[in-house]
Parts: structure tokens; C-alpha cells; sequence
């Protein structure tokens, strides 16, 4: 049965559902709630995504998902004589499962060894994301609840083994990647194809397991970037701030932990000009990371400077405010302002009338397209690249 966490840290506050006897505390570090149960730990023998068991019954079953059915599922779809589809050995991965579901989850048969776990994560980025049109509703509503169950059984296998440390960290490190870049790519399907709170729960559990493998020491090459991931993702937590200041001098001073601390201060502060000045130095994944938060800043930001410019006889220039929220165009910025209230004036020169008197309170803007802040960043590379991290595609 899944165990109920909450996570309290910063300014957020969710109920979470992890893998049995963990709990996330507000630091991002995992407690066991059996501390004198100490069972020897599990080595997983299935060299495959799926082990040959599941892929049988799953077949029997009908409950192949299309991208792992032979001839390509996504034109042609194989079928046995008695209707089942065929799995394709090559493309079937292992499904999650609940611990409650009556299904053995601790059987060596069925868990992957952390070299099958990392082939696994880069089959579902590399091969199956790397297919994905992510301008298709349809592809994306395809790949993305099959990658997403199927890294969240990754993370239940390396859960299960307790594999941490440098066997775990660029398994989570790959898992995380698609994490922080997919709410950017699905944020247009229904709830039924993409639960955010689901999501962004997975989000900080593998957060939470991936600076335990950092806690055990060791050599990791992105530890810096992904530190500076997590300042992003929960920005203005002032633990996580603080953790990040007691990190050894050469990450703590590493470029990606300094320009991450400085986004945070800027936050705290209010300092909007510096916030989105230096968010433009953030590549496309660490803009990912920080994509959610993009509403709230801007909302922010305006009422700063309808409190700073509320005059009868000041117009704020609409193109200065645009570069200031650091939105893609005059209309974006202009929509933003006419939503609170504010006056637009028309003509060659547009000019915004910063009036408290008319300024109302409203719903932030759900999360929309950002061209400048990160489509622009990821260049020549594709999605899987970005998530992958470019230097471990290129080897």
C-alpha cells in the first residue's frame, strides 16, 4: 500500500505517495519509517526492460501499450490468431504496479540491475521520445503516460534494491530530465492524459532520491546541475538555499549553484528586472525547471509596478514592459494588463496606465508557450537531447 508523505518546504505544501517504508522529509532526504528492519538488499537478475513473465501475461491480458506492440504500433499493429496483440521483446518495458496490487515486486526474476535500469531510461528518451511530434496532441498523448508509468517502475525497481549512490544517480539524473521538461511539452492535454499533482509528485520524489545518492559521496559529473535544478524547481525554499551554501567549495561556486542562488535572492527580494535578467541566462532545461513559476513572477512583477508608477500622468511604454517580463510579444504582456484591469492605449506607441484605482486581482495565466525563454535555448538539439543532457548524448 502506498504510504502518504507531505513535504513541507518553502512555500509549497503537497500530500505525496512514495514506495513503501520511505518518507520525503522538507530537506529533499529519505527516512526509512521501519528503522529496525534491516532485510539483506535485493540484486535484480531480469537483463530486459520487461522480464519474460510480464510480457506474457500482459499479452494474454491485452494490456500491451501500443508502443510496445510488434510491426510499429503507431500504423500497423501485430495480432496473435486469438485476437492479442504481440509484444515486441525490444519495445515492451516494465509496467508500474502498486505494492497493493498483488503482484510480486520483490522477486530477483522481476527486478532490473541498475545497468538494465539506465538502458531503460535511455530507450524511453532516446527511441520512444525522440519519435514524439511534440506539435501532435495525439503523439503526445501517446508517449507521455507510458514514458512517464514507465520511468515512475524504474524508480520502484532502484526503490525496491535500494540502489543509491553512483549506480543510482544516472538513472534518477536521465528520470529527471523528462520530468522537468515534460510539463513544458503536455501542458495543453486534459487531466486525463497529464495529472500535474501526479507529476510534479514524482518530481520531488526523485529529487529526494537523487541528492541521497549524492549524500553517499562519490563521483558524479552533474551533481552541480541538478543541485542547481532543484534551487530552481523550488524556488525561493529557503532550506534548500541554505543546503546549497554548505555544498564543498566546488560545487557551491560552480556557475549553474552561483546563478541559481542569485535567481533565488532575486525572488526573495522582488527584484523582477534582476530575476527575469538572469533567467535569460538559464539554458532549456534549467528554463524547464523553472517554467512553473513564470505566472507568479509576472503577476508579481505587474503589481511592483503599478505600486511604483500609479500616476495620473505616467504611461509605462508597453515594449519596455514587455522586456521587463521578459514575454515574447507586445500582445502577450498587453493581454496580461488588460486581464488586471489597466489601460492600453492604442496607436503607434503603445503605453500602459499603471492606475491603482482600476487594478483588480485575478487568476494567474495558466503556463503558456515561451519562444524566448526556452524553445530558443534548446537550438539544434531535440527534446530527448535536452533531457538526456547534451554531453551524454554525444558519447
Amino acid at each position: 500500500m502506498d504510504t502518504q508523505l507531505h513535504f513541507v518546504g518553502g512555500r509549497h505544501k503537497e500530500t505525496l505517495y512514495a514506495e513503501p517504508a520511505l518518507s520525503v522529509r522538507d530537506d529533499y532526504t529519505l527516512q526509512s519509517r521501519n528503522m529496525d528492519v534491516s532485510p539483506p538488499n535485493l540484486v535484480g537478475l531480469c537483463l530486459d526492460m520487461c522480464s519474460e513473465r510480464e510480457r506474457r501475461e500482459r499479452e494474454q491480458h491485452g494490456l500491451l501499450h501500443p508502443l510496445e506492440m510488434q510491426n510499429r504500433p503507431l500504423q500497423k499493429r501485430g495480432f496473435r490468431h486469438g485476437g492479442h496483440p504481440i509484444a515486441d521483446p525490444g519495445r515492451t518495458v516494465k509496467e508500474y504496479s502498486r505494492p497493493a496490487a498483488g503482484k510480486e515486486l520483490s522477486s530477483p526474476r522481476n527486478l532490473r540491475p541498475p545497468a538494465t535500469l539506465l538502458k531503460t531510461v535511455q530507450y524511453l528518451i532516446m527511441e520512444i521520445w525522440e519519435e514524439v511530434n511534440e506539435q501532435d496532441s495525439t503523439s503526445l498523448a501517446l508517449a507521455y503516460p507510458f514514458v512517464f508509468d514507465r520511468l515512475r517502475a524504474v524508480r520502484q525497481d532502484l526503490t525496491v534494491q535500494r540502489i543509491s549512490g553512483t549506480e543510482g544517480a544516472p538513472v534518477l539524473e536521465g528520470s529527471l530530465g523528462f520530468l522537468l521538461c515534460a510539463p513544458y511539452l503536455v501542458r495543453d492535454l486534459p487531466l486525463e492524459d497529464y495529472s500535474e499533482t501526479l507529476h510534479s509528485t514524482q518530481v520531488r520524489e526523485s529529487f529526494a532520491e537523487l541528492m541521497q545518492c549524492y549524500s553517499r559521496g562519490g563521483k558524479f559529473l552533474r551533481q552541480a546541475e541538478f543541485r542547481a535544478l532543484l534551487l530552481l524547481y523550488d524556488l525561493g525554499n529557503l532550506d534548500a538555499m541554505h543546503r546549497a551554501l554548505q555544498l564543498p567549495h566546488s560545487i557551491r561556486n560552480s556557475p549553474e549553484i552561483r546563478l541559481a542562488l542569485d535567481i533565488n535572492r532575486s525572488y526573495l527580494e522582488k527584484n523582477w528586472v534582476r530575476l527575469f535578467r538572469l533567467v535569460r541566462q538559464l539554458d532549456c532545461l534549467k528554463a524547464c525547471a523553472f517554467y512553473r513559476h513564470l505566472p507568479d513572477c509576472r503577476s508579481q512583477a505587474i503589481r511592483i509596478y503599478m505600486n511604483a508608477y500609479s500616476s495620473r500622468n505616467c504611461r509605462f511604454p508597453l515594449d519596455h514592459l514587455t522586456y521587463l517580463l521578459a514575454v515574447d510579444s507586445p500582445f502577450k504582456a498587453s493581454d496580461m494588463c488588460k486581464r488586471r484591469g489597466l489601460v492600453v492605449t492604442s496607436g503607434e506607441y503603445e503605453f500602459v496606465l499603471f492606475h491603482k484605482a482600476s487594478f483588480k486581482d485575478v487568476d494567474l495565466e495558466c503556463p503558456g508557450r515561451e519562444i524566448q525563454l526556452v524553445e530558443a535555448k534548446k537550438e539544434n538539439m531535440s527534446w530527448a537531447e535536452v533531457m538526456m543532457g547534451q554531453e551524454i548524448c554525444t558519447v
